[in-house]
């Protein structure tokens, strides 16, 4: 009897706490605010977003929104459930910046190619944080992902639930005191040239899927290391050995002379470069950096199997992604400019399928 004496006192002092936990609120998610251009130029609908989770692809958020070089402005709340250090981390294609209780934790406001980074910080039990996160899209793919865990468990990431995102505070809520953050000076992305008009095929045909797209050599895709940082940094070049060297000198080219970049490879139909194309273009990085004044067009160039105005949209995709390679890694972005030309400038004789493969490149033309 005593013992049940007990026990009911321990619960009647605990149901206060359980009453108060069981009792917070759920939110909804962030409000999500985009624009098209790159640096919030023009506001074109507003939208309650449950979690920062997107990948595009090649479509645009929204019917009304551009597939490329948008922007978007995420803000509201986010209470935390448990007393403790926090890990955030995020997946960014391309430009991200993430703040939190007032304090920028992630500036990478720049192109990358589905980058990594983490960062951690202390949050306290049943307090809002005033949460903003704002991100760009310039070109090709896109990738906007912000997920957390906590430090002392030992389970993975996972994405930020809509429960804990609010887009208002609740009227019972306790904010944190938040000075105001300092404006961020933008820096957009180099926007990608207009390509040229091509024109229609004579005989009409149906779009195929991207993966009926031209194919070059078959890949699997790499996603860089994470790193534990505020900020991307690349890595430093070393010229590997690893394949041969097929680059010329860049020294005294004429304007118009064509090197053809032997050793770049991309996953079928799409412009995503493989590890294996990384031999090639560290050594390219490495004599760029030794011809500081010259200048050059990446051309990417196509077969003419499948739909034209396909092929030129994936020879230029290609291109520019050598270029942000390029630009990544320390050349100067006002030396280099990309462009794709489809199946308009064949090497080779695409009737026959041995010769085809040929035409199927990337190109580096002095300017």
């Amino acid at each position: 009897m005593k013992h049940l004496f007990t026990w009911l006192i321990l619960l009647l002092s605990a149901a206060p706490l359980l009453a108060q936990t069981s009792a917070l609120p759920v939110g909804t998610g962030l409000k999500g605010t985009y624009y098209r251009g790159m640096n919030f130029e023009e506001k074109v609908f507003t939208r309650t977003d449950g979690q920062i989770d997107f990948d595009w692809q090649y479509t645009p958020p929204r019917p009304d929104m551009p597939t490329e070089r948008f922007s978007v402005r995420w803000q509201g709340w986010l209470l935390a459930p448990v007393t403790g250090e926090y890990e955030f981390s995020t997946v960014m294609d391309d430009g991200f910046r993430f703040w939190l209780g007032g304090k920028r934790l992630i500036d990478a406001w720049r192109d990358q190619d589905h980058l990594n980074a983490t960062v951690r910080i202390r949050l306290q039990a049943g307090r809002y944080y005033p949460v903003r996160i704002e991100y760009f899209q310039n070109g090709i793919e896109s990738r906007a992902l912000l997920q957390w865990r906590r430090t002392e468990e030992l389970g993975g990431f996972e994405t930020v639930s809509s429960k804990v995102l609010f887009t208002a505070l609740p009227g019972s809520a306790r904010p944190i005191p938040v000075v105001p953050p300092r404006p961020v000076p933008v820096v957009a992305a180099t926007p990608k040239p207009t390509p040229a008009p091509v024109a229609a095929p004579t005989t009409p045909r149906r779009r195929p899927t991207p993966a009926a797209r031209p194919a070059t050599r078959p890949a699997v895709a790499a996603v860089p290391a994470a790193r534990p940082a505020q900020a991307v940094v690349s890595a430093p070049i070393v010229a590997p050995a690893a394949t041969p060297d097929s680059l010329p000198s860049l020294a005294n080219l004429a304007k118009g002379a064509v090197v053809e970049l032997k050793n770049l490879y991309f996953e079928q139909g799409r412009a995503r470069l493989l590890p294996t194309s990384q031999p090639e273009l560290n050594r390219l990085v490495l004599m760029l950096r030794t011809e500081a004044a010259a200048r050059f067009e990446i051309a990417g160039h196509t077969d003419n199997v499948g739909d034209a105005k396909l092929n030129q949209q994936l020879s230029e995709q290609r291109a520019q992604i050598v270029r942000r390679y390029l630009v990544q890694h320390g050349v100067d972005s006002l030396r280099l400019t990309a462009v794709g030309y489809g199946g308009t400038r064949p090497v080779a004789d695409n009737g026959d399928p041995r010769q085809r493969p040929r035409n199927r490149r990337v190109e580096l033309v002095a300017r």
